[in-house]
């Protein structure tokens, strides 16, 4: 018997182009993200960019407050579908340590240690701690798969979730967090004025934040996603293709001499680099909460020192 899970896809030669070279925004995409955004100013929509770049002139945010990180990575040892997540961890890790993110602002769980009792205790206990003004950055890297819609919020008639694991390390459903359990949570535990960013490398994870639903009205929250709703997104064997396009952006925008700039940017230049490294065939989402744009918070995770990213240079274009 199959899984009732899809696990995140194992790439050794993506073979679909991508069409996206992300450079200047010629005249008539830059009036267009102007229409997307003034509706999203007035309407409260939520704002959704799939392969394509967005608006990132900083705007309306300065990185300031503390930041708080915490990350779930996975390898299911204890499956018949194991990954390489715990490498992305690794890497995840060496960055914070380049970005001088205090260790007691760290939460990491790696393997048996992500069930979901632990992952929301952990959430909760992160929640008492971030305050007005301040970051949480939370990320996976693990599988993800698709639940029965139980709330009626869902289109398609199905939640995304989080495959967090038994304490012997076994996926069920029971073992699962769905995205209206990881939004109330988010939504209940966490200051309305903390910056929430969201960054999850594995399959179905699409609208994993459920941005459209609960109480993430006013709030100044931003997801990237490793691949849409319905998409699997790709494992190299040294970690996930989603995480190192966004730490090769990183490294390039530091040899730019960027040291402060949008969570919009940053995106667009991920998207760059899966193009230009990978040519993957996962489309690589970024969404916002109501009424919230993705150059309106600055990206969180700056190094503070030279910062070389996994691939090294040798990978950049």
């Amino acid at each position: 018997l199959k899984p009732f899970w899809l696990k995140r896809a194992h790439v050794r030669h993506p073979s679909r182009a991508r069409s996206v070279r992300v450079a200047s925004l010629p005249p008539a995409m830059g009036a267009a993200l102007g229409c997307v955004t003034l509706s999203v100013k007035l309407c409260g929509e939520v704002y959704k960019a799939l392969n394509t770049p967005v608006q990132d002139d900083l705007a309306d945010d300065e990185a300031g407050g503390q930041v708080y990180v915490m990350m779930c990575c996975l390898d299911y040892k204890q499956t018949s579908n194991p990954l390489s997540c715990t490498i992305d961890g690794k890497n995840m890790c060496r960055l914070l340590d380049a970005c001088a993110v205090p260790q007691e602002n760290r939460v990491v769980l790696f393997d048996e240690q992500c069930t979901k009792e632990s992952v929301q205790a952990q959430l909760e206990a992160m929640g008492q701690r971030v305050g007005d003004g301040d970051y949480f950055v939370f990320y996976y890297s693990g599988h993800g798969t698709n639940l029965k819609d139980y709330s009626g919020d869902e289109a398609d008639g199905q939640d995304e979730a989080f495959c967090f694991v038994t304490p012997d390390g076994q996926i069920n459903i029971d073992s699962c967090m769905s995205d209206d359990d990881f939004a109330s949570t988010m939504t209940d535990c966490f200051n309305e004025g903390a910056k929430v960013l969201i960054l999850t490398d594995c399959c179905h994870s699409g609208t994993i934040a459920d941005f459209h639903t609960g109480n993430w009205g006013g709030r100044k929250a931003i997801s990237i996603t490793g691949c849409l709703d319905g998409q699997t997104s790709g494992d190299i064997g040294r970690g996930g293709i989603f995480t190192h396009s966004m730490l090769l952006a990183i490294a390039e925008l530091q040899v730019e001499g960027e040291d402060q700039y949008s969570v919009g940017k940053l995106y667009n230049k991920t998207l760059s680099k899966d193009n230009d490294v990978f040519d993957s065939q996962q489309d690589i989402c970024l969404q916002c909460s109501p009424g919230f744009l993705p150059n309106q918070m600055a990206w969180p995770l700056v190094p503070k020192q030279q910062y070389s990213s996994p691939l090294g240079l040798r990978s950049m274009s």
